[in-house]
């Protein structure tokens, strides 16, 4: 789908605007100019801020140019846009302004089933276009709103035809047993509901089987489901007390929350980074339908600070919008764990590790043996450059694993290592390092980190040397990596080849002042004195830590010393 074409996403406003601001010729042909016009300034700044991922930010400006210039039809497009990305007020406001606008079609529907007037939002959804996107939708949006009205029946045959609709048909034949059972059709509940296979367990989907199988007294089966989703998602098992305690709850009991759980549903099927305001938008649209969906809550906080796109480098607006995403879920929502979990990472992210910690301690508190809890404060507090304080939390963690440590554990003696060594020296670290490697042997990290160790210290450069070979055919692509080995190679005298591994190194990470000071050292050692110069200030400006900047310092001094 096109989304410019389809909701009109920018419209020529600023031409617009400008056109009502044009210098007019005054009696004699002598130019005047009328007073600067608001409504530009504010297009400008929201336009920006909308550029800026802060949509919230963006509708306030847009809200305050229709001030100026009520009757701007672009920009109550923009403004529209901007506070439906945002979930704000702005939005209904404006779409009964937008005839042909599919978002703003919608967004009336919804709030005509909020209002309890389903035959409206029938009328509104049945209307919608038939595209790609919006078609795969559309049936469901029906049939939840026939149910409202009080058909059960009709609402189970707007989707009986699309049960063979391709991959999309699971989603028709849930949402008929959703509504199926939200009307007390047992018998048609239960059919639907064995049609639909959780072969790839997802949070949603486990919660509404299990609530399903324990209300009908199946409570094996039940647990089964949820044990089956903490297998595929070990992430998730800290909230598996919260799961269990309610479920025998009906996940869906109204059509409301059937609406919702339809845009939670669509907007899960939006993974690409190019339909990243799509699927806010219809989170921003389950949470408005209602506001407790609280799987909505945790996948739109994911998608606001970047986590769909790996590329992505979030703004502190983006962490703290997915914060104020996650503030409204309390302590007894069966989701408080992972929602807190996410909440710490976000603290953790706009540096504010004591808060982050504060809140992972609350639920270590609930979850003592929790490893990977632990582990989690463990990594805030390293991340922070407090490593003596995060070695008691990756301590513990290893405690809870056991004895001996699972092959999935080397991460946490490598973590723990890399505290030790900054607070202790390589000699505690080793000992955690050697056990890092005995349980992950093909981990280029690993790897890495004590193959350069040892050649830093002069000491084993030959096992050095093959622990470096191996990580980089690991990881052939790693400047950091292939830069250790360079330097392996330049402490051996193997200078020519050091001097082609590290011009490597700086071609694939050449903003890293260590990787460009090492290239500098090859260059001296090949008697090549000008570019030795020359990689260490560069590296200089590269903003190398202090002790890293010390020794470029004293290199450059020492190596050209100033004339006098």
């Amino acid at each position: 789908m096109d989304r410019f074409s389809l909701f009109r996403r920018r419209g020529a406003v600023a031409a617009c605007i400008l056109l009502s601001a044009c210098a007019a010729a005054g009696p004699g042909g002598a130019a005047t100019y009328p007073p600067p016009n608001p409504a530009y300034g504010a297009y400008l700044t929201g336009h920006y801020a909308a550029a800026r991922n802060d949509p919230a930010a963006a509708a306030k400006y847009f809200a305050r140019g229709l001030r100026a210039a009520p009757g701007n039809q672009a920009m109550i497009g923009e403004g529209f846009l901007a506070s439906a990305q945002a979930g704000g007020p702005l939005a209904l406001t404006l779409a009964p302004q937008l005839p042909g606008n599919t978002l703003a079609a919608l967004l009336l529907a919804n709030r005509a089933a909020m209002q309890g007037d389903y035959a409206q939002a029938a009328a509104l959804y049945g209307a919608l276009p038939q595209d790609d996107l919006l078609g795969l939708i559309k049936p469901v949006l029906v049939a939840w709103s026939r149910f409202g009205q009080g058909n059960t029946q009709a609402a189970l045959n707007a989707l009986q035809p699309y049960f063979s609709a391709g991959a999309f048909a699971p989603v028709y034949v849930l949402n008929a047993a959703l509504i199926a059972d939200a009307g007390h059709d047992v018998r048609d509940a239960a059919q639907y509901y064995n049609a639909v296979s959780n072969g790839q367990p997802n949070l949603r989907l486990a919660q509404i089987l299990a609530s399903w199988e324990a209300r009908q007294g199946a409570q094996g089966l039940a647990q089964q489901e949820l044990a089956t989703l903490m297998q595929a998602h070990p992430d998730l098992q800290i909230a598996l007390p919260g799961l269990q305690a309610v479920v025998a709850r009906p996940v869906v009991a109204s059509p409301a929350q059937g609406l919702a759980e339809a845009y939670l549903t669509l907007a899960g099927s939006l993974n690409q980074p190019s339909a990243t305001f799509l699927r806010e938008v219809f989170l921003r649209f389950a949470l408005q339908l209602r506001p407790d969906l609280t799987a909505a809550r945790l996948l739109l906080a994911n998608t606001l600070s970047g986590g769909d796109n790996p590329a992505a480098t979030p703004t502190p607006v983006m962490l703290q919008s997915a914060l104020d995403v996650l503030a409204p879920v309390t302590q007894q929502d069966p989701l408080f764990a992972p929602v807190a979990m996410q909440e710490a990472n976000l603290l953790a992210s706009l540096n504010r590790p004591a808060a982050a910690v504060a809140l992972l301690d609350k639920l270590i508190a609930l979850n003592p043996q929790d490893p990977g809890l632990l582990a989690n404060a463990g990594d805030v507090l390293r991340a922070a450059n407090q490593m003596q304080a995060a070695i008691p939390y990756y301590s513990k963690a290893i405690t809870a694993v056991g004895t001996p440590p699972p092959p999935a554990a080397w991460p946490l003696f490598f973590d723990r290592g890399i505290c030790e060594d900054n607070v202790s020296g390589w000699a505690a670290a080793e000992p955690d390092m050697m056990q890092a490697l005995a349980l992950g042997p093909n981990q280029p990290y690993v790897l890495n980190y004590i193959g350069y160790t040892w050649a830093m210290h002069g000491e084993k450069l030959d096992q050095a040397q093959a622990m470096l070979e191996r990580a980089a055919a690991l990881d052939p692509n790693d400047g950091a990596v292939i830069d250790s080995l360079g330097y392996v190679n330049l402490k051996q005298g193997h200078t020519q080849t050091a001097l082609g591994l590290l011009i490597q190194a700086v071609q694939l990470d050449p903003d890293d002042a260590e990787v460009n000071g090492h290239l500098g050292d090859a260059f001296w050692q090949a008697g090549e004195k000008l570019q030795a110069a020359y990689q260490w200030q560069r590296a200089l400006s590269l903003g190398p830590d202090a002790k890293l900047e010390a020794a470029l310092k004293a290199k450059i001094k020492q190596n050209f010393p100033p004339v006098s």
